[in-house]
């Protein structure tokens, strides 16, 4: 049952029963005041009687008062008039078959020694109200009456009231049609307000509950007024930046603890790596030192085994120095700088190594580029790096396409150079590791990882960038975008 049902019935039941407890008094006062009409209208008859009688007995005309008294009965609402003696027992009536018997027990006036005129006698069951009037001992009665009798007798009036059942039936009817109908409204107001003022605002703050719920600590309640449901959205909203906080908390803690699980797996990695390319440099120069420590005679051979030693200390002095450009930060030496004839000088040193893999090399035209702020010792090691690993991407042959070019990007110019390869592409789920240092996908002792990661610092300390778009199996390309500033 959803609260709004529940507030509804909870109110109707409670507005039920302020109006049931309302009727019931209102019908209560109304048989009250139907009776009192009743009895004043039978004190009213009883009056007027009274008075036309003892007119007539005054005057000594007492043959008349059984005439008034049938006279007086004529009235639709009047039962019965008759004058009774102290005993109950009836002298005149409208009714002459009734004179000389006496009053049931039920409707005999009870005795009062002082004479007072007694309460007027309500029966429920035949619906009637009876009153009594005392009929005094008046001098002009001492001709007829002992003067020791202060009350002679009773003059009754019996009034019946039928009205009340059906008028308090009307009234039953007219309440309980009028409390189906406000509890109808009511009900509907209540829905309307409930919707309208509670019910979305609790709806609106179950939503966001249930998006907390889902994960999405960004969520918030917008409950602004200053109500129990307001403060219970600030307080929630509360809650949840301080799970949020907690929540930022940890990811940073873990993520920490990755990046130095991977930092610790890719010094492991790398490890391997320089090892293995500086243990062959060394085990060709040791062998070229035992052989020159036996003695050599022969000059040719001494100066071919000075050239191998002095070529393996290049090679791990070119490792070294790789490791030294990734530890420090690079701080070019930026100068006007065509990139064309640094893309020419990279493509003649890798001229033989590309030669030797069949990869052809294509340059597209790129006259009239403007020259830009950089350093061109460290575009030699970004290009060389790039192109290297083209090559390696290609093991059995394919094309390396270089295009320089111009681009726009918002309000800045740069000249990018784009590398593209036929190799074999870099999967999808390493695309955003291989500027990672140490990430390598290469072979143990067939790269160290920091090849691109050194390239990425360079470009980036040229306040330039370098984007990569490959697809498995139909190779890479790299793009170098460098600014065009003035001097």
């Amino acid at each position: 049952m959803s609260l709004r049902l529940k507030m509804i019935l909870a109110i109707g039941g409670i507005l039920f029963c302020v109006v049931l407890v309302y009727t019931v008094i209102a019908l209560q006062r109304q048989a009250t005041h139907l009776r009192n009409m009743a009895r004043r209208e039978a004190d009213l008859i009883a009056g007027v009687a009274d008075r036309a009688v003892s007119r007539a007995m005054a005057d000594g005309k007492s043959q008349e008062v059984q005439a008034i008294l049938e006279q007086i009965g004529e009235d639709p609402d009047l039962l019965s008039i008759r004058i009774v003696d102290r005993e109950g027992r009836v002298l005149r009536s409208d009714t002459p078959g009734e004179i000389g018997g006496a009053l049931p027990a039920a409707e005999r006036p009870p005795a009062d020694p002082a004479g007072k005129a007694p309460d007027p006698l309500w029966d429920s069951r035949a619906q009637t109200v009876s009153v009594y009037r005392p009929i005094s001992n008046a001098p002009a009665c001492a001709a007829c009456h002992p003067r020791d009798q202060e009350t002679l007798g009773f003059l009754q009036a019996r009034v019946a009231f039928p009205a009340i059942d059906s008028e308090l039936a009307q009234q039953w009817a007219f309440m309980i049609l009028m409390a189906i109908l406000s509890l109808v409204l009511a009900g509907g107001l209540i829905g309307i307000f409930f919707t309208v003022v509670v019910g979305r605002r609790i709806e609106h703050l179950s939503r966001t509950m249930s998006r907390v719920e889902a994960g999405d600590l960004g969520a918030r309640v917008s409950l602004r007024d200053p109500d129990e449901l307001g403060r219970l959205g600030e307080s929630f909203n509360t809650m949840v930046e301080r799970l949020a906080d907690a929540r930022r908390q940890l990811e940073d803690r873990h993520a920490q603890e990755i990046r130095r699980a991977e930092h610790l797996a890719s010094l492991g990695q790398m490890a391997a790596g320089i090892a293995h390319e500086i243990n062959n440099p060394i085990a060709g120069m040791l062998n070229c030192v035992r052989t020159l420590a036996k003695g050599v005679k022969d000059d040719r051979q001494r100066a071919q085994y000075l050239t191998m030693l002095q070529e393996g200390l290049g090679r791990i002095g070119r490792i070294v120095g790789q490791l030294l450009s990734f530890a420090r930060e690079a701080k070019p030496q930026l100068k006007p700088t065509p990139v064309l004839p640094v893309l020419q000088k990279c493509l003649a040193f890798l001229e033989h190594d590309l030669a030797g893999r069949k990869v052809r090399c294509v340059v597209a035209e790129g006259d009239g580029l403007p020259s830009v702020l950089a350093d061109a010792y460290l575009l030699e090691q970004v290009f060389l790096n790039i192109l290297k690993n083209a090559a390696d991407a290609m093991p059995e042959g394919g094309t390396v396409t270089v295009t320089p070019s111009l681009r726009t990007a918002g309000t800045e110019r740069f000249l990018q150079v784009a590398i593209a390869d036929t190799g074999a592409g870099i999967p999808r789920e390493h695309l955003s590791r291989i500027f990672d240092p140490f990430f390598t996908t290469k072979e143990v002792g067939k790269g160290t990882g920091l090849g691109l990661s050194v390239s990425y610092g360079i470009v980036r300390a040229h306040g330039g960038f370098i984007e990569v778009a490959s697809e498995a199996g139909r190779g890479s390309t790299f793009t170098v975008a460098l600014p065009l500033r003035e001097a």
